[in-house]
Parts: structure tokens; sequence; C-alpha cells
């Protein structure tokens, strides 16, 4: 087989529980047409499960029932893992069994004091380095995050969030610094899981975004700083509890 088979309306096959200390990975995400190596789409399947939380924290996987669900050898299922590894999405247990990363508490303030860190120091930059259009772009997305938030959905609102994160810090104009908020990213959407996803929450975090903006606009580099740490360390803090409805 020269790719990965797609499966119906161009998916990929279903990956089949897989016994383990979590939920294993029950389906993996949409993948158009027959693109990339076999390693490439098992890889970015798996990832994608991973970071829209289809698989459980903790949830073993088996590299044997994983490439009889993609229809492959295990060679490219095995590079995939090691792949998803090497990110830190996947961790080693006993009998170098390999489960999807378990962030506890701990980690979960972990990831929020290096964003604090890294976002931080871009928000101080990106007061000396703002344009008129990067304002623009960023009010705009926080218009989308509204639209989201009243529709209720959670998925595009969490979507938008990273693209409004993402974007404030290109703001600085510090490609190495984006470059690691990059690699920090998959590690962020996971300590979200269990963030409260209603209407009322999403709109709150809607009017942070807004304020930062006021900030920014005003070229105030400390009170954006404060405000920032403040916004990300509580949305750190509400990650832990139970979601609302």
């Amino acid at each position: 087989m020269d790719d990965v088979p797609p499966g119906p309306l161009g998916q990929c096959p279903r990956v089949q529980g897989v016994p383990g200390r979590g939920a294993a990975v029950r389906e993996v995400a949409p993948r158009g047409g027959r693109v990339g190596t076999k390693v490439d789409q098992v890889y970015r399947a798996l990832r994608d499960d991973i970071l829209a939380h289809r698989a459980e924290q903790g949830a073993a996987l088996d590299e044997a029932a994983l490439a009889g669900s993609f229809g492959v050898s295990r060679t490219p299922v095995r590079e995939a893992l090691r792949l998803l590894q090497s990110e830190g999405l996947l961790v080693a247990g006993p009998r170098r069994q390999l489960f999807v990363v378990d962030l506890s508490d701990r980690h979960r303030r972990e990831v929020a004091i290096l964003r604090d860190a890294l976002e931080g120091s871009a928000a101080v930059e990106a007061c000396e380095q703002r344009r008129p259009e990067d304002l623009d772009a960023l009010r705009l997305l926080v218009l989308k995050q509204r639209r989201a938030a009243r529709s209720a959905d959670a998925e595009a609102f969490l979507g938008l969030d990273e693209e409004f994160h993402r974007d404030l810090a290109g703001v600085a104009r510090m490609p190495t610094l984006s470059t690691l908020l990059g690699h920090l990213g998959a590690f962020v959407r996971l300590a979200r899981i269990g963030e409260p996803t209603g209407a009322d929450h999403m709109l709150g975090l809607a009017d942070e975004h807004d304020h930062l903006l006021d900030l920014l606009e005003a070229r105030d580099a400390e009170g954006l700083r404060t405000a920032l740490s403040t916004h990300i360390h509580d949305t750190g803090q509400r990650s832990a509890g139970p979601a609302d409805g």
C-alpha cells in the first residue's frame, strides 16, 4: 500500500478501543484525501485525536491494534508514536506501553507559568511594535469569539481563543518566541480540558481580551503584562474544575 487508505467520505479508518488506564483513542479525525506519507497521516490523525480530546488523558495506545485499524504495517505507526512521544503528547509506562499524557494540576500550573513568561515578554515588546492593523485584526477575532459564544460553539471559541493569543504574541514580531509558543500550544490545549464552556464564561473571556487590547492600544506595557498574567493563571485554575453546560 502506498498510502493509508481513506475510510468513508475521505476519512481515515476508525481506530478501535484499546484497553488501558483510560478510554482509548476512539476515532481518527477526518483526513482529506491521500496526502503525505503513511507516517504523516497516522501521526496527524492521532495528534488530532489527542488535541481534540477524543483520546482521554491517560489513554493507552497499542501499536499492533493501531496498525490494524489504519491498515498499515507497524513501522509507520511506530514512527508516528515516536514523534508524538518526542512532542510530549505520549509518555512511556511499564513495559514500554505508551499513554496519552495525563496533565495533573501541577502540570497545568507549569504550563500556565511558561505561558505567562513567554506571552508576558511578548506583550511588553508588542506595546512597542504594535500597528493599527494589528489592533484591527485582534478586535475582529474578539468579535468572532463573541459570536461563537452566543452560538454555544465552544470548539470554535477555543480555536479563536488560541488564535487570539498566538496573534497577540505575534505583534511583538519575535519569531523565536513565537516558535517556542507554537511548541507549547499542544500542552496548552490539553491543559484546558475541563474548562467551563458555558456562554457566560466564554463571553467573560472575550471581555478580558477586549481589556487586553485596550492596554495594548494605550501602549501600557506593565498593565498589559499584569492583566495577561492574571488572565492566563485564572484560565488555568478554571480548567482544573468541572465544566459547566
